[in-house]
């Protein structure tokens, strides 16, 4: 870097620059464009980059042939009557560096991809996430940047301009009467001092530029020789399924909103009536636990963490069939959480054009899986059987509908175009067998065989009692985290004594799954805490080897579920970038659009349905690491709506 351009610095460190003349940022784009590494980060106006915030300045930096790292920052759209560059001065040059072949470098790359996408602008090359690789380097810390600057790499002063400048930002929000989380919602940072932004967002390039030094100085790509291009890619993928985003029918959406208001009030009202004249809020559980506990005389023992009676729906369904107020209360909750969390929530995160785009964390859990928010796609509710033939007079096998799906107020894309569903067919179980090389489990799956329905007949004939399929369903599912006697009673309805009955004869039968279970977290605690799945990732629990007993025992349980739910989320991840390369080479209209659980979610228009769902169907099942374990994927589509996905034939 010529020192010119840093010689006459406002800022206060001499490998940090303010770009605010044409000449210095000519001379900085030259230079730029000559290396092969670029680190960036944007400024922006707002976190909600669909919803009408932008970049107001970009942040860069790269290293000179001595090694030397070099910073800068570029404001363009900062609202301080402040001197900086016209955003059409700065934008042709911005553009074309983006798109050249240098790897990028950014902590949270997706978050610069959105805001360059705003701009019409293409990250290009290679690209490498700090926040990607931190979470290799260790899943069981917070990402935060500055965080990961001063643990993992010991460097003290990490958060320094972070610390000041948010002291400015709360002197900012003071003034107009805001909450600073109120006040960055509406502004970001553009009516930050320029300079202080300016050190900030260098100093954020610095700590992301040496984060990535300290990563492959130590070897994490080539430790992660097969997990890290996934997850880069990954960082692109998922930015452009957000951007897809997915269209939501209004309409609809509000009269469900509408009529699960109504039902609320209704509710509200039976509920005063069984009370007498004594109020309560039934939102509070406080109240709840009140009302419950001193005021019906009810009796039980489960306890939230803070050590609090728990009113939650599994202590109201105890009670609830001899106890009119916990019936309703359990219904007035799910009347709530309708209202509030799928319905006008959703409302409010459309776009311009009724577009729901959620946000895909890759960081979301220690275990590697895939985790969604705003909205959680995870957690929706299920179309209900019971509303269905209330409401239609049909289960919704036999066609009926729910009035309060939410699913329904997902459409296609457009007329004449379908959402594709792909979907692993138990794969948590599929990830069992292969690990665990259990006879019977490997036998019924080299078979094809109905898993559930053979665990049914094995518990059956051991315990000599009915096992009915859904119990067996609910006892293999519940084995990769730990499923205990209680939790399969009330998850299945059967008595503790029959669910205890159960699970004893599911491990004397499935006794692969028990050796490999004391196995795998034996072999952990002598790696110190620490096991690798097949795909090379690590996943580090040192409770593992705590002296307290139940710190121990909930950390197995926790190594069990991240070795199964993990390994499976590897090959969701690994699809994703499979099916995306598939796209790209074939050049059809084909929009991936939303992953659930182990489902994909895939627009395309219809005549060419057959033809992705195979390209998909084959890269999806193709792990042959797996054997003799196949990897099968089972396909539904829809021509309408979430809701009425069916299968498809002939794939």
């Amino acid at each position: 870097m010529q020192n010119s351009l840093f010689a006459y610095e406002v800022t206060s460190e001499p490998n940090k620059a303010l770009i605010t003349t044409p000449e210095r940022f000519e001379r900085l784009i030259r230079w730029l464009s000559t290396r092969d590494k670029l680190v960036i980060d944007y400024e922006t106006s707002g976190l909600l980059w669909a919803r009408g915030a932008e970049s107001i300045g970009m942040g860069l930096g790269s290293w000179d042939d001595q090694g030397r790292l070099w910073c800068a920052y570029v404001p363009y759209r900062h609202r301080t009557n402040e001197g900086q560059l016209p955003f059409e001065m700065v934008a042709p040059a911005l553009k074309a560096l983006l798109s050249n072949n240098a790897l990028k470098i950014a902590h949270n790359i997706k978050f610069e991809d959105h805001f360059s996408r705003r701009e019409g602008w293409v990250i290009n090359g290679p690209r490498y996430d700090t926040i990607v690789a931190c979470r290799l380097y260790d899943e069981n810390r917070f990402a935060e940047l500055e965080y990961r600057a001063e643990t993992d790499m010991g460097k003290k002063d990490a958060r320094r301009w972070n610390t000041k400048l948010h002291g400015h930002i709360q002197n900012l929000a003071n003034g107009l009467g805001l909450g600073v989380k109120a006040y960055l919602a509406q502004c970001g940072y553009a009516e930050t001092a320029i300079q202080l932004c300016g050190q900030y967002c260098c100093t954020d390039i610095e700590n992301t530029a040496l984060l990535y030094q300290f990563y492959e100085n130590g070897g994490l790509s080539q430790k992660y020789s097969r997990i890290c291009p996934t997850e880069m890619r990954l960082t692109e993928i998922l930015c452009t399924m957000e951007e897809n985003g997915l269209p939501i029918d209004q309409k609809y959406l509000s009269g469900v909103k509408w009529s699960v208001e109504d039902a609320k009030v209704k509710i509200e009202a039976q509920l005063n009536q069984f009370l007498g004249g004594f109020k309560v809020k039934f939102g509070s559980d406080d109240e709840v636990r009140d009302l419950l506990w001193n005021r019906m005389g009810l009796r039980w023992e489960k306890r939230t963490k803070k050590n609090k009676l728990s009113v939650d729906n599994e202590v109201l369904s105890e009670f609830a069939s001899n106890n009119a107020v916990c019936a309703l209360l359990i219904k007035w909750r799910d009347a709530d959480k309708l209202c509030t969390t799928y319905t006008q929530s959703i409302l409010d995160m459309l776009d311009s054009k009724g577009v729901l785009h959620s946000s895909f964390q890759q960081l979301g859990t220690v275990s590697g899986r895939l985790s969604c928010q705003d909205p959680n796609f995870q957690n929706f509710p299920c179309d209900d059987d019971d509303r269905a033939v209330a409401f239609s007079g049909k289960k919704l096998e036999d066609g009926g509908i729910d009035p309060w799906s939410i699913h329904r107020a997902f459409p296609v894309r457009q007329p004449g175009w379908v959402r594709l569903f792909p979907d692993y067919s138990q794969i948590e179980l599929r990830v069992i067998a292969y690990y665990s090389g259990d006879p019977v489990m490997v036998d019924a799956y080299t078979h094809d065989e109905d898993i559930h329905a053979r665990t049914a007949k094995e518990i059956s004939a051991l315990t000599g009692k009915d096992c009915p399929r859904r119990v067996a369903k609910i006892t293999n599912f519940g084995i990769s985290y730990g499923i205990g006697d209680k939790g399969l009673s009330v998850q299945s309805g059967v008595s503790l004594e029959d669910a205890a009955l159960f699970l004893k004869a599911f491990f004397a039968r499935y006794t692969g799954v028990a050796q490999y279970r004391d196995q795998l977290c034996q072999r952990a605690k002598a790696q110190n805490g620490e096991w690798t799945n097949i795909f090379g990732r690590t996943r580090r629990i040192p409770e593992l080897l705590s002296p307290e007993f139940w710190q121990v025992k909930r950390a197995e349980r926790q190594m069990m579920s991240s070795a199964i739910s993990g390994t499976a989320a590897e090959l969701t991840k690994e699809s994703l970038v499979r099916i995306d390369d598939w796209i790209k080479q074939s050049g059809l209209p084909v929009l991936l659009c939303n992953t659930v659980h182990d489902e994909i979610q895939i627009d395309c228009p219809k005549e060419i349905m057959m033809v992705v769902a195979k390209a998909v169907k084959e890269r999806m099942e193709y792990y042959p690491e797996f054997a003799p374990i196949p990897i099968k994927v089972d396909i539904k589509y829809s021509e309408k709506t979430w809701a009425d996905k069916t299968k498809l034939k002939g794939v």
